[in-house]
Protein backbone atom coordinates (compact mmCIF):
# COMPACT_ATOMS: atom_id res chain seq x y z
CA UNK A 1 0.00 0.00 0.00
CA UNK A 2 2.83 2.42 0.83
CA UNK A 3 4.50 1.86 -2.54
CA UNK A 4 1.21 2.41 -4.39
CA UNK A 5 0.52 5.53 -2.33
CA UNK A 6 3.96 6.96 -3.18
CA UNK A 7 3.55 6.27 -6.92
CA UNK A 8 0.21 8.11 -6.88
CA UNK A 9 1.77 11.39 -5.69
CA UNK A 10 2.08 14.27 -8.16
CA UNK A 11 4.80 16.95 -8.10
CA UNK A 12 2.79 19.34 -5.93
CA UNK A 13 2.07 16.63 -3.36
CA UNK A 14 5.70 15.52 -3.26
CA UNK A 15 6.89 19.10 -2.78
CA UNK A 16 4.36 19.68 0.00
CA UNK A 17 5.47 16.48 1.78
CA UNK A 18 9.10 17.62 1.71
CA UNK A 19 8.13 20.96 3.31
CA UNK A 20 5.87 19.24 5.85
CA UNK A 21 8.47 16.61 6.80
CA UNK A 22 11.14 19.24 7.42
CA UNK A 23 8.92 21.29 9.75
CA UNK A 24 6.27 19.10 11.35
CA UNK A 25 6.53 15.42 10.52
CA UNK A 26 7.83 12.87 12.99
CA UNK A 27 10.65 11.97 10.60
CA UNK A 28 12.78 15.11 11.02
CA UNK A 29 15.84 12.88 10.87
CA UNK A 30 15.34 12.82 7.09
CA UNK A 31 14.93 9.07 6.85
CA UNK A 32 11.28 9.37 5.85
CA UNK A 33 12.09 11.61 2.88
CA UNK A 34 14.99 9.37 1.89
CA UNK A 35 12.80 6.26 2.07
CA UNK A 36 10.22 7.99 -0.12
CA UNK A 37 12.86 8.81 -2.76
CA UNK A 38 14.20 5.27 -2.76
CA UNK A 39 10.74 3.72 -3.08
CA UNK A 40 9.85 6.08 -5.92
CA UNK A 41 12.88 4.84 -7.87
CA UNK A 42 12.53 1.15 -6.96
CA UNK A 43 8.88 0.17 -7.33
CA UNK A 44 9.55 -3.58 -7.28
CA UNK A 45 8.78 -5.17 -3.91
CA UNK A 46 11.86 -7.38 -4.33
CA UNK A 47 13.98 -4.23 -3.90
CA UNK A 48 12.69 -3.82 -0.34
CA UNK A 49 15.71 -5.61 1.13
CA UNK A 50 18.12 -3.41 -0.82
CA UNK A 51 16.34 -0.25 0.40
CA UNK A 52 16.56 -1.51 4.00
CA UNK A 53 20.35 -2.00 3.68
CA UNK A 54 20.82 1.47 2.15
CA UNK A 55 19.06 3.04 5.13
CA UNK A 56 20.29 0.92 8.05
CA UNK A 57 23.24 -1.10 6.80
CA UNK A 58 23.79 -4.84 7.05
CA UNK A 59 23.24 -4.98 10.82
CA UNK A 60 20.21 -2.73 11.04
CA UNK A 61 17.01 -3.61 12.91
CA UNK A 62 14.14 -4.68 10.62
CA UNK A 63 11.54 -3.57 13.19
CA UNK A 64 12.94 -0.04 13.05
CA UNK A 65 12.60 -0.15 9.26
CA UNK A 66 8.95 -1.28 9.48
CA UNK A 67 8.19 1.52 11.97
CA UNK A 68 9.75 4.01 9.53
CA UNK A 69 7.50 2.75 6.75
CA UNK A 70 4.41 3.07 8.95
CA UNK A 71 5.49 6.56 10.00
CA UNK A 72 5.99 7.60 6.37
CA UNK A 73 2.53 6.35 5.45
CA UNK A 74 0.97 8.35 8.31
CA UNK A 75 2.89 11.48 7.32
CA UNK A 76 1.81 11.15 3.69
CA UNK A 77 -1.82 10.83 4.77
CA UNK A 78 -1.45 13.98 6.87
CA UNK A 79 0.12 15.98 4.04
CA UNK A 80 -2.48 14.87 1.49
CA UNK A 81 -5.24 15.84 3.89
CA UNK A 82 -3.76 19.28 4.63
CA UNK A 83 -3.00 20.01 0.97
CA UNK A 84 -6.41 19.05 -0.40
CA UNK A 85 -8.76 20.21 2.36
CA UNK A 86 -9.78 23.42 0.56
CA UNK A 87 -9.67 22.08 -3.03
CA UNK A 88 -12.96 20.18 -3.04
CA UNK A 89 -16.22 21.07 -1.27
CA UNK A 90 -16.64 17.65 0.43
CA UNK A 91 -13.10 17.91 1.82
CA UNK A 92 -13.82 21.39 3.16
CA UNK A 93 -17.02 20.15 4.82
CA UNK A 94 -15.06 17.33 6.44
CA UNK A 95 -12.55 19.92 7.69
CA UNK A 96 -15.34 21.91 9.38
CA UNK A 97 -16.74 18.73 10.97
CA UNK A 98 -13.23 17.92 12.19
CA UNK A 99 -12.99 21.38 13.79
CA UNK A 100 -16.39 20.76 15.42
CA UNK A 101 -15.15 17.47 16.93
CA UNK A 102 -12.07 19.16 18.40
CA UNK A 103 -14.10 22.02 19.90
CA UNK A 104 -16.75 19.66 21.26
CA UNK A 105 -14.08 17.72 23.15
CA UNK A 106 -12.97 21.05 24.65
CA UNK A 107 -16.56 21.81 25.78
CA UNK A 108 -16.64 24.84 23.45
CA UNK A 109 -20.20 24.03 22.42
CA UNK A 110 -21.32 27.39 20.99
CA UNK A 111 -18.17 27.60 18.90
CA UNK A 112 -18.61 23.99 17.79
CA UNK A 113 -22.21 24.79 16.76
CA UNK A 114 -20.98 27.74 14.69
CA UNK A 115 -18.70 25.49 12.59
CA UNK A 116 -21.43 22.87 12.19
CA UNK A 117 -23.78 25.54 10.77
CA UNK A 118 -21.04 26.55 8.32
CA UNK A 119 -20.69 22.90 7.30
CA UNK A 120 -24.47 22.60 6.93
CA UNK A 121 -24.60 25.59 4.58
CA UNK A 122 -21.85 24.21 2.35
CA UNK A 123 -23.44 20.74 2.28
CA UNK A 124 -26.82 22.23 1.30
CA UNK A 125 -25.23 24.26 -1.50
CA UNK A 126 -23.64 21.14 -3.00
CA UNK A 127 -26.54 18.73 -2.29
CA UNK A 128 -24.24 16.55 -0.19
CA UNK A 129 -27.00 14.66 1.61
CA UNK A 130 -24.71 12.07 3.23
CA UNK A 131 -22.66 14.73 5.04
CA UNK A 132 -25.84 16.64 5.92
CA UNK A 133 -27.02 13.53 7.77
CA UNK A 134 -23.82 13.49 9.83
CA UNK A 135 -24.10 17.23 10.51
CA UNK A 136 -27.72 16.92 11.70
CA UNK A 137 -26.78 13.99 13.94
CA UNK A 138 -24.12 16.13 15.62
CA UNK A 139 -26.44 19.16 15.97
CA UNK A 140 -29.10 17.00 17.66
CA UNK A 141 -26.34 15.77 19.98
CA UNK A 142 -25.33 19.39 20.65
CA UNK A 143 -28.92 20.28 21.65
CA UNK A 144 -28.22 18.51 24.94
CA UNK A 145 -25.58 21.15 25.68
CA UNK A 146 -27.12 24.29 24.11
CA UNK A 147 -30.64 25.19 25.24
CA UNK A 148 -31.29 27.48 22.27
CA UNK A 149 -31.11 24.59 19.80
CA UNK A 150 -34.55 23.10 19.13
CA UNK A 151 -33.87 19.41 18.36
CA UNK A 152 -37.33 18.96 16.78
CA UNK A 153 -36.35 21.33 13.97
CA UNK A 154 -33.21 19.36 13.16
CA UNK A 155 -34.89 15.96 13.57
CA UNK A 156 -37.40 17.09 10.92
CA UNK A 157 -34.58 18.25 8.63
CA UNK A 158 -32.74 14.97 9.12
CA UNK A 159 -35.88 12.95 8.35
CA UNK A 160 -36.48 14.88 5.13
CA UNK A 161 -32.80 14.57 4.23
CA UNK A 162 -32.91 10.80 4.87
CA UNK A 163 -35.69 10.48 2.29
CA UNK A 164 -33.50 12.23 -0.26
CA UNK A 165 -30.57 9.94 0.59
CA UNK A 166 -32.73 6.84 0.06
CA UNK A 167 -33.99 8.13 -3.28
CA UNK A 168 -30.50 9.05 -4.47
CA UNK A 169 -29.11 5.73 -3.28
CA UNK A 170 -31.74 3.71 -5.14
CA UNK A 171 -31.06 5.62 -8.35
CA UNK A 172 -27.29 5.23 -7.90
CA UNK A 173 -27.64 1.48 -7.46
CA UNK A 174 -29.71 1.08 -10.63
CA UNK A 175 -27.36 3.29 -12.63
CA UNK A 176 -24.28 1.45 -11.40
CA UNK A 177 -25.62 -1.93 -12.54
CA UNK A 178 -26.87 -0.52 -15.85
CA UNK A 179 -23.55 1.22 -16.54
CA UNK A 180 -21.68 -2.00 -15.82
CA UNK A 181 -23.81 -3.98 -18.26
CA UNK A 182 -23.31 -1.36 -20.96
CA UNK A 183 -19.53 -1.33 -20.47
CA UNK A 184 -18.92 -5.07 -20.49
CA UNK A 185 -20.99 -5.70 -23.63
CA UNK A 186 -19.61 -2.62 -25.48
CA UNK A 187 -23.14 -2.09 -26.85
CA UNK A 188 -22.87 -5.10 -29.17
CA UNK A 189 -25.56 -7.03 -27.33
CA UNK A 190 -28.92 -5.94 -25.99
CA UNK A 191 -29.16 -5.36 -22.29
CA UNK A 192 -31.06 -7.29 -19.67
CA UNK A 193 -34.79 -6.58 -20.16
CA UNK A 194 -35.58 -6.98 -16.47
CA UNK A 195 -32.98 -4.34 -15.66
CA UNK A 196 -34.53 -1.94 -18.17
CA UNK A 197 -37.93 -2.45 -16.61
CA UNK A 198 -36.41 -1.67 -13.23
CA UNK A 199 -34.94 1.58 -14.59
CA UNK A 200 -38.29 2.56 -16.13
CA UNK A 201 -40.16 1.86 -12.90
CA UNK A 202 -37.64 3.79 -10.80
CA UNK A 203 -37.80 6.83 -13.05
CA UNK A 204 -41.61 6.79 -13.12
CA UNK A 205 -41.77 6.52 -9.32
CA UNK A 206 -39.45 9.50 -8.86
CA UNK A 207 -41.14 11.58 -11.54
CA UNK A 208 -44.34 11.48 -9.46
CA UNK A 209 -42.55 13.15 -6.56
CA UNK A 210 -43.10 16.85 -7.14
CA UNK A 211 -40.65 17.88 -4.41
CA UNK A 212 -37.64 16.84 -6.48
CA UNK A 213 -38.54 18.64 -9.71
CA UNK A 214 -36.34 21.61 -8.86
CA UNK A 215 -33.45 19.62 -7.42
CA UNK A 216 -30.58 19.79 -9.90
CA UNK A 217 -28.67 16.74 -8.68
CA UNK A 218 -31.75 14.60 -8.74
CA UNK A 219 -32.79 15.77 -12.19
CA UNK A 220 -29.31 14.93 -13.49
CA UNK A 221 -29.67 11.37 -12.22
CA UNK A 222 -33.11 11.05 -13.79
CA UNK A 223 -31.76 12.34 -17.10
CA UNK A 224 -28.96 9.74 -17.00
CA UNK A 225 -31.31 6.87 -16.16
CA UNK A 226 -33.76 7.71 -18.94
CA UNK A 227 -31.01 8.33 -21.49
CA UNK A 228 -29.22 5.05 -20.79
CA UNK A 229 -32.45 3.07 -20.83
CA UNK A 230 -33.43 4.57 -24.19
CA UNK A 231 -29.99 3.84 -25.62
CA UNK A 232 -30.33 0.20 -24.55
CA UNK A 233 -33.78 0.04 -26.18
CA UNK A 234 -32.38 1.78 -29.29
CA UNK A 235 -35.12 4.44 -29.10
CA UNK A 236 -33.00 7.11 -30.75
CA UNK A 237 -35.79 9.30 -32.08
CA UNK A 238 -37.36 9.51 -28.63
CA UNK A 239 -33.91 9.99 -27.09
CA UNK A 240 -33.19 12.95 -29.38
CA UNK A 241 -36.47 14.66 -28.42
CA UNK A 242 -35.90 13.98 -24.69
CA UNK A 243 -32.30 15.24 -24.75
CA UNK A 244 -33.05 18.43 -26.68
CA UNK A 245 -35.88 19.24 -24.28
CA UNK A 246 -33.74 18.46 -21.22
CA UNK A 247 -30.78 20.42 -22.58
CA UNK A 248 -32.96 23.49 -23.20
CA UNK A 249 -34.48 23.15 -19.71
CA UNK A 250 -31.07 22.97 -18.02
CA UNK A 251 -29.90 26.00 -20.00
CA UNK A 252 -33.04 27.96 -19.05
CA UNK A 253 -32.52 27.19 -15.35
CA UNK A 254 -28.78 28.03 -15.55
CA UNK A 255 -27.95 24.58 -14.25
CA UNK A 256 -24.79 24.28 -16.35
CA UNK A 257 -21.78 25.59 -14.42
CA UNK A 258 -18.38 24.33 -13.30
CA UNK A 259 -19.95 21.76 -10.93
CA UNK A 260 -22.12 20.28 -13.71
CA UNK A 261 -19.61 20.73 -16.54
CA UNK A 262 -19.19 16.96 -16.87
CA UNK A 263 -22.97 16.51 -17.25
CA UNK A 264 -23.10 19.36 -19.79
CA UNK A 265 -20.49 17.73 -22.03
CA UNK A 266 -21.98 14.27 -21.57
CA UNK A 267 -25.40 15.54 -22.64
CA UNK A 268 -23.93 17.04 -25.81
CA UNK A 269 -22.25 13.69 -26.57
CA UNK A 270 -25.59 11.90 -26.12
CA UNK A 271 -27.31 14.38 -28.44
CA UNK A 272 -24.65 13.86 -31.11
CA UNK A 273 -24.92 10.06 -30.80
CA UNK A 274 -28.73 10.12 -31.01
CA UNK A 275 -28.50 12.21 -34.19
CA UNK A 276 -25.85 9.93 -35.68
CA UNK A 277 -27.96 6.83 -35.09
CA UNK A 278 -30.70 8.50 -37.14
CA UNK A 279 -28.18 9.52 -39.85
CA UNK A 280 -28.80 13.23 -39.19
CA UNK A 281 -25.19 14.06 -39.99
CA UNK A 282 -25.52 17.81 -40.57
CA UNK A 283 -27.27 18.36 -37.22
CA UNK A 284 -24.74 16.08 -35.50
CA UNK A 285 -21.87 18.14 -36.93
CA UNK A 286 -23.38 21.32 -35.48
CA UNK A 287 -23.59 19.80 -32.00
CA UNK A 288 -20.02 18.50 -32.41
CA UNK A 289 -18.95 22.10 -32.85
CA UNK A 290 -20.86 23.07 -29.68
CA UNK A 291 -19.10 20.23 -27.86
CA UNK A 292 -15.68 21.42 -29.00
CA UNK A 293 -16.42 24.94 -27.74
CA UNK A 294 -17.73 23.77 -24.36
CA UNK A 295 -14.79 21.37 -23.87
CA UNK A 296 -12.49 24.40 -23.71
CA UNK A 297 -14.43 26.02 -20.86
CA UNK A 298 -13.09 26.20 -17.27
CA UNK A 299 -9.44 26.03 -18.32
CA UNK A 300 -10.13 22.88 -20.40
CA UNK A 301 -10.45 20.88 -17.18
CA UNK A 302 -12.41 18.07 -18.93
CA UNK A 303 -10.93 18.45 -22.41
CA UNK A 304 -8.89 15.22 -22.24
CA UNK A 305 -11.86 13.25 -20.92
CA UNK A 306 -14.12 14.17 -23.84
CA UNK A 307 -11.62 14.54 -26.68
CA UNK A 308 -12.23 10.93 -27.77
CA UNK A 309 -16.00 11.41 -28.07
CA UNK A 310 -15.46 14.54 -30.15
CA UNK A 311 -13.12 12.88 -32.65
CA UNK A 312 -15.16 9.68 -32.72
CA UNK A 313 -18.26 11.64 -33.76
CA UNK A 314 -16.40 13.67 -36.39
CA UNK A 315 -14.97 10.53 -37.97
CA UNK A 316 -18.38 8.84 -38.14
CA UNK A 317 -19.83 11.96 -39.79
CA UNK A 318 -17.07 12.29 -42.38
CA UNK A 319 -17.00 8.56 -43.13
CA UNK A 320 -20.49 8.91 -44.53
CA UNK A 321 -19.46 10.90 -47.62
CA UNK A 322 -15.84 12.05 -47.31
CA UNK A 323 -13.39 9.26 -46.44
CA UNK A 324 -10.38 11.46 -47.18
CA UNK A 325 -11.54 13.98 -44.57
CA UNK A 326 -12.30 11.15 -42.14
CA UNK A 327 -8.75 9.81 -42.59
CA UNK A 328 -7.30 13.29 -42.07
CA UNK A 329 -9.35 13.72 -38.86
CA UNK A 330 -8.19 10.31 -37.62
CA UNK A 331 -4.55 11.29 -38.24
CA UNK A 332 -5.16 14.48 -36.26
CA UNK A 333 -6.55 12.42 -33.36
CA UNK A 334 -3.53 10.09 -33.54
CA UNK A 335 -1.28 13.14 -33.10
CA UNK A 336 -3.31 14.16 -30.03
CA UNK A 337 -3.03 10.63 -28.61
CA UNK A 338 0.77 10.69 -28.74
CA UNK A 339 0.70 12.74 -25.54
CA UNK A 340 -1.50 10.30 -23.60
CA UNK A 341 -0.48 7.00 -25.26
CA UNK A 342 -3.94 5.68 -24.41
CA UNK A 343 -4.30 2.00 -25.41
CA UNK A 344 -8.06 2.30 -25.98
CA UNK A 345 -7.58 5.30 -28.28
CA UNK A 346 -4.91 3.35 -30.17
CA UNK A 347 -7.41 0.52 -30.67
CA UNK A 348 -9.95 3.02 -32.00
CA UNK A 349 -7.38 4.52 -34.41
CA UNK A 350 -6.29 1.16 -35.85
CA UNK A 351 -9.86 -0.06 -36.29
CA UNK A 352 -11.20 3.08 -37.93
CA UNK A 353 -8.17 3.55 -40.17
CA UNK A 354 -8.64 -0.02 -41.41
CA UNK A 355 -12.34 0.64 -42.09
CA UNK A 356 -11.63 3.89 -43.94
CA UNK A 357 -9.04 2.13 -46.11
CA UNK A 358 -11.61 -0.61 -46.75
CA UNK A 359 -14.31 1.83 -47.89
CA UNK A 360 -11.73 3.61 -50.05
CA UNK A 361 -10.96 0.30 -51.78
CA UNK A 362 -7.42 0.11 -50.34
CA UNK A 363 -7.93 -3.47 -49.14
CA UNK A 364 -4.31 -4.55 -48.55
CA UNK A 365 -3.69 -1.48 -46.37
CA UNK A 366 -6.95 -2.18 -44.52
CA UNK A 367 -5.84 -5.73 -43.67
CA UNK A 368 -2.36 -4.67 -42.53
CA UNK A 369 -3.81 -1.94 -40.32
CA UNK A 370 -6.45 -4.20 -38.75
CA UNK A 371 -3.92 -6.92 -37.92
CA UNK A 372 -2.02 -4.37 -35.78
CA UNK A 373 -5.10 -4.25 -33.57
CA UNK A 374 -4.61 -7.83 -32.35
CA UNK A 375 -1.51 -6.91 -30.31
CA UNK A 376 -3.14 -3.86 -28.71
CA UNK A 377 -3.33 -4.18 -24.89
CA UNK A 378 -6.90 -2.90 -24.65
CA UNK A 379 -8.10 -5.18 -27.45
CA UNK A 380 -6.77 -8.25 -25.63
CA UNK A 381 -9.22 -7.55 -22.79
CA UNK A 382 -12.20 -6.70 -25.03
CA UNK A 383 -15.56 -8.49 -25.02
CA UNK A 384 -15.47 -11.69 -27.11
CA UNK A 385 -18.52 -10.75 -29.20
CA UNK A 386 -16.67 -7.56 -30.17
CA UNK A 387 -13.56 -9.56 -31.10
CA UNK A 388 -15.67 -11.93 -33.20
CA UNK A 389 -17.03 -9.05 -35.26
CA UNK A 390 -13.52 -7.63 -35.71
CA UNK A 391 -12.22 -10.92 -37.02
CA UNK A 392 -15.17 -11.29 -39.40
CA UNK A 393 -14.37 -7.80 -40.69
CA UNK A 394 -10.80 -8.93 -41.32
CA UNK A 395 -12.02 -11.91 -43.37
CA UNK A 396 -14.19 -9.60 -45.49
CA UNK A 397 -11.13 -7.40 -46.10
CA UNK A 398 -9.03 -10.47 -46.99
CA UNK A 399 -11.70 -11.56 -49.48
CA UNK A 400 -11.79 -8.13 -51.14
CA UNK A 401 -7.98 -8.17 -51.27
CA UNK A 402 -8.25 -11.42 -53.26
CA UNK A 403 -6.56 -13.68 -50.68
CA UNK A 404 -8.98 -16.66 -50.74
CA UNK A 405 -6.51 -19.02 -49.05
CA UNK A 406 -6.34 -16.76 -46.01
CA UNK A 407 -10.13 -16.36 -46.07
CA UNK A 408 -10.64 -20.15 -45.79
CA UNK A 409 -7.97 -20.50 -43.10
CA UNK A 410 -9.32 -17.62 -40.99
CA UNK A 411 -12.92 -18.85 -41.22
CA UNK A 412 -11.81 -22.21 -39.77
CA UNK A 413 -9.94 -20.44 -36.96
CA UNK A 414 -12.90 -18.20 -36.12
CA UNK A 415 -15.38 -21.08 -36.06
CA UNK A 416 -13.09 -22.97 -33.70
CA UNK A 417 -12.28 -20.01 -31.41
CA UNK A 418 -15.88 -18.77 -31.17
CA UNK A 419 -17.73 -22.06 -31.40
CA UNK A 420 -19.80 -21.30 -28.28
CA UNK A 421 -20.68 -17.74 -29.29
CA UNK A 422 -21.71 -18.68 -32.83
CA UNK A 423 -24.46 -20.86 -31.35
CA UNK A 424 -26.06 -17.76 -29.84
CA UNK A 425 -29.24 -16.69 -31.63
CA UNK A 426 -28.21 -13.03 -31.26
CA UNK A 427 -25.19 -13.74 -33.48
CA UNK A 428 -26.94 -15.78 -36.15
CA UNK A 429 -26.37 -13.05 -38.78
CA UNK A 430 -22.63 -13.11 -38.09
CA UNK A 431 -22.77 -16.87 -38.54
CA UNK A 432 -24.55 -16.37 -41.88
CA UNK A 433 -21.87 -13.91 -43.02
CA UNK A 434 -19.22 -16.56 -42.37
CA UNK A 435 -21.23 -19.07 -44.43
CA UNK A 436 -21.45 -16.62 -47.33
CA UNK A 437 -17.73 -15.83 -47.10
CA UNK A 438 -17.01 -19.57 -47.17
CA UNK A 439 -19.02 -19.91 -50.38
CA UNK A 440 -17.44 -16.81 -51.92
CA UNK A 441 -13.92 -18.09 -51.27
CA UNK A 442 -14.63 -21.16 -53.42
CA UNK A 443 -15.72 -19.16 -56.45
CA UNK A 444 -13.51 -18.44 -59.40
CA UNK A 445 -13.18 -14.82 -60.56
CA UNK A 446 -15.64 -13.72 -57.83
CA UNK A 447 -18.56 -14.54 -60.15
CA UNK A 448 -21.67 -15.11 -58.02
CA UNK A 449 -24.04 -17.97 -58.85
CA UNK A 450 -27.80 -17.92 -58.33
CA UNK A 451 -27.61 -19.85 -55.05
CA UNK A 452 -25.22 -17.38 -53.42
CA UNK A 453 -27.20 -14.40 -54.72
CA UNK A 454 -30.33 -15.82 -53.10
CA UNK A 455 -28.46 -16.34 -49.80
CA UNK A 456 -27.19 -12.75 -49.88
CA UNK A 457 -30.63 -11.28 -50.66
CA UNK A 458 -32.24 -13.29 -47.86
CA UNK A 459 -29.63 -12.07 -45.35
CA UNK A 460 -29.92 -8.43 -46.51
CA UNK A 461 -33.68 -8.58 -45.83
CA UNK A 462 -33.00 -9.79 -42.28
CA UNK A 463 -30.13 -7.36 -41.62
CA UNK A 464 -32.22 -4.29 -42.43
CA UNK A 465 -34.50 -5.24 -39.54
CA UNK A 466 -32.11 -6.56 -36.86
CA UNK A 467 -30.73 -3.17 -35.76
CA UNK A 468 -27.52 -4.81 -34.53
CA UNK A 469 -24.14 -3.11 -34.59
CA UNK A 470 -21.47 -4.54 -36.87
CA UNK A 471 -17.90 -3.42 -37.49
CA UNK A 472 -18.31 -3.48 -41.27
CA UNK A 473 -21.75 -2.52 -42.55
CA UNK A 474 -22.84 -5.98 -43.68
CA UNK A 475 -25.82 -4.70 -45.67
CA UNK A 476 -23.75 -2.18 -47.64
CA UNK A 477 -21.06 -4.75 -48.40
CA UNK A 478 -23.49 -7.48 -49.44
CA UNK A 479 -25.46 -5.12 -51.67
CA UNK A 480 -22.20 -4.09 -53.36
CA UNK A 481 -21.52 -7.75 -54.15
CA UNK A 482 -24.89 -8.06 -55.90
CA UNK A 483 -24.39 -4.76 -57.70
CA UNK A 484 -21.01 -5.81 -59.02
CA UNK A 485 -22.53 -8.96 -60.55
CA UNK A 486 -25.00 -6.84 -62.51
CA UNK A 487 -27.97 -8.79 -61.10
Amino acid sequence: MLSELIQSLNKEELRFYKIYSQRYASGKDGLGARLLDLMRRDTNEEEDEAIFRKLYGETGDKNTYYRLKNRLQEDLCDTLTLLHFDKEEPNDIHRLICVYNILYKKDKFELAYYFLRKAEKKAQQTDNFELLDLIYTNIVKLSNEIISINPEEYVARQTENAQMINRMRQMDQVLAVLNYRIKVTQNFQKGNENLLKLVDKTVKDFAKDKTINENRSFQIKIYRAISQAMVQKQQYKGLEAFLLKTYAEFKRKNWFDRDTHDTHLQMLVYIVNALLMQKKFDEALQYCKFLNIEMKEYDMVLYDKFIFFYYNSLIIIYQENDNAKALSTLNEFEHVNRKTKNSFYEQFIFLNRALIYFYMGRFDEAVRTLVKLYVNDYYKQADRSFKLKIEIAEVIMQYEAGDNDTVERRIKQIRKSYKDLLKDELLKNDRSILDILQSLSLLENKKLDTKIIRKINDLVDVLTEDGATHVIKYTTWLESLIKNTGK
